[in-house]
Parts: structure tokens; sequence; C-alpha cells
């Protein structure tokens, strides 16, 4: 069951991080009360790959970063919606540190 704000699923998050993240090294994750953060720790990339999911007073806002060359950023106002799309994001930044990264 999806808690009514993001401070209220961190333990849902992280284990999502946990599951998706398992063979992907060099990766941390920041839970704080209005934004969670996965980066890629990478020291040739000064602007590394990173998803972000933050709580506003109108909502919530996705971005995500690959570290290269593609930027996307979605707003919801549902929580369950915002928690969909930052599972999207989180796949496929995994993915691509699988393929592309020569430091997992």
């Amino acid at each position: 069951m999806t808690k009514t704000n993001l401070k209220a699923n961190h333990i849902r998050i992280e284990n999502l991080y946990k599951s998706i993240f398992s063979e992907v090294r060099n990766t941390s994750i920041d839970l704080r009360d209005d934004r969670v953060e996965i980066i890629h720790l990478n020291e040739q990339n000064q602007d590394p790959a990173i998803i972000e999911l933050s709580e506003t007073k109108f909502g919530y806002i996705i971005s995500y970063w690959d570290g290269y060359s593609l930027s996307e950023l979605e707003e919801s106002s549902d929580l369950i919606k915002a928690l969909k799309i930052f599972k999207r994001y989180t796949k496929k930044m995994a993915k691509n540190l699988k393929k592309f990264s020569d430091h997992i």
C-alpha cells in the first residue's frame, strides 16, 4: 500500500533501489524527507547519472539525467503515478549503467 507522502515510502523506495541496483556498483541512494536521489558515483564524469524524486507543495517532480546527453523531467500531482515514473527511470538508469559503464 502506498503511503501518503514521500517520507512514508522510504522503505519501499530503498527496497526498489536494492533490487534494481543489486548488480550495479558505484551507485548510492540519498533518502530525505522531501527528496530521493539515486546517483552513479563516477569520478571521471563531472555530471554523473542521477534520478531525483522531489515532493513540492503542488505535487511531485521526477527528473532523470543519464550522465551524458539525455535529460527528462516529469511532474505528477499523484504519488502513486510519481513512484511509477520513478521506478521506470530507475530501471532505465540501471540498464544503461550495465550496458555502457566500465565501472560496474
